[in-house]
């Protein structure tokens, strides 16, 4: 076989691998932005619902059921979470819970919620809040 024709098999080999590779480099989980609605619909129904906020703003009122598993602490908390129900986040206008979401995400969860707006659009929207 001539150098040219191997180099041409080579070629063909790497641009036949290239989308297992790609896929192999990309997310592995994925995360839906939902409204409160859909947060206080999923309550009850076996989902686990996380405030990403501090222990602080916890207190000051949060969601009925969630737990409390503060953003800054995610590389000690992330691998605790149950990958086969669905998990809501959310902070308190919606960005430390969107990040927890990518975190979440490279970690290989799917079923993942991420509630745009947070605790603020919680309020407007007229849910209660446990204090």
């Amino acid at each position: 076989m001539t150098r040219r024709a191997l180099l041409g098999l080579k070629v063909a080999s790497l641009i036949l691998a290239l989308p297992l590779v790609l896929a192999a480099c990309g997310p592995k989980g994925s995360y839906k932005n939902v409204a409160p609605e859909e947060l206080y619909r999923a309550l009850g129904s076996g989902a686990v619902v996380v405030d990403v906020r501090t222990p602080e703003e916890f207190a000051q009122g949060h969601v009925p059921g969630a737990v409390n598993l503060p953003v800054e602490a995610i590389a000690q908390w992330a691998d605790t979470l149950p990958k086969d129900r669905p998990v809501y986040l959310y902070c308190r206008s919606g960005n430390r819970s969107q990040k927890a979401a990518e975190y979440l995400k490279g970690k290989g969860y799917a079923n993942l919620y991420n509630v745009e707006g947070g605790v603020l659009a919680i309020e407007r929207a007229g849910y209660s809040l446990v204090r």
